[in-house]
């Protein structure tokens, strides 16, 4: 089952005092953020992904100890107690004073994000036999994600390529049904693997799986009612590439 994980804020973060081990893990997570992944990360610190990992997750199992605080300062070049310090931030987001550390680091960790919002749009994608594209996209509400779940599950471009659109037709059925929220990566515009796409064929907007093979590209529906779509390889720029999908809410009415 898929869940929706909505980030709620920590009334604690509006407050000054937080304890220690608030403060090294919030911490933590912005100086996680300044690398390509947890992993790099943690190799970066001379210790186990999975024990980042479990210190900075939305359901942390274990704080971040003394030794290990302070070996990671180290690596990272940071002073000693760094990590213990409450750092001025500016709309409960970024640190601000880091003026005495590299600026390539400074920078990164002023973008840290731990909410991500994202834009929805009043589009569709048919899951059938196409649909209008609108003469204009409007924005009709965000949705706020938590940071960190979108860097450990999902795979994207730049969080900035994030957005949410809807799927309407039944053709993705039992992986996408209709009226499911869609996440696509607007930073993907060409078919490089294999997978879900928003796409643009005949004038008409679609959101199906496409393969790709030596003669060209198969549009496939989920739907075993639906037949496949052979597009042959000098006919590829009748498909335009909006978006890649990258995940979706089921949802059914009972």
């Amino acid at each position: 089952m898929i869940i929706l994980i909505i980030y709620q804020i920590d009334k604690r973060r509006d407050h000054c005092g937080m304890d220690t081990n608030s403060i090294r893990r919030e911490n933590l997570r912005a100086l996680a953020a300044t690398h390509k992944s947890q992993a790099d990360f943690a190799a970066a610190c001379g210790t186990a992904p999975s024990v980042i990992s479990l210190i900075i997750s939305p359901n942390p199992k274990r704080n971040l100890g003394h030794r290990l605080a302070r070996k990671i300062e180290e690596a990272q070049g940071l002073p000693s107690g760094w990590l213990d310090s409450e750092h001025p931030k500016e709309n409960g987001e970024a640190p601000i004073e880091v003026n005495f550390l590299p600026a390539a680091l400074a920078q990164k960790i002023a973008n840290y994000r731990s909410v991500i919002e994202i834009e929805r749009f009043d589009v569709s994608g048919s899951m059938g036999p196409g649909s209008e594209p609108p003469e204009i996209n409007t924005v009709v509400e965000t949705m706020s994600l938590d940071a960190s779940w979108v860097r450990q599950n999902l795979v994207y471009t730049s969080v900035d390529n994030l957005k949410l659109i809807s799927g309407r037709g039944d053709s993705m059925s039992p992986t996408i049904r209709n009226g499911d929220p869609v996440l696509v990566d607007v930073g993907v515009v060409s078919i490089e693997a294999d997978a879900i796409y928003f796409f643009i064929m005949r004038g008409q907007l679609h959101i199906k799986r496409v393969q790709r093979d030596l003669d060209g590209l198969t549009i496939i529906s989920d739907n075993d009612k639906y037949q496949s779509i052979r597009v042959p390889a000098d006919r590829e720029e009748d498909l335009t590439i909006l978006a890649q999908i990258i995940y979706w809410w089921n949802g059914r009415n009972f």
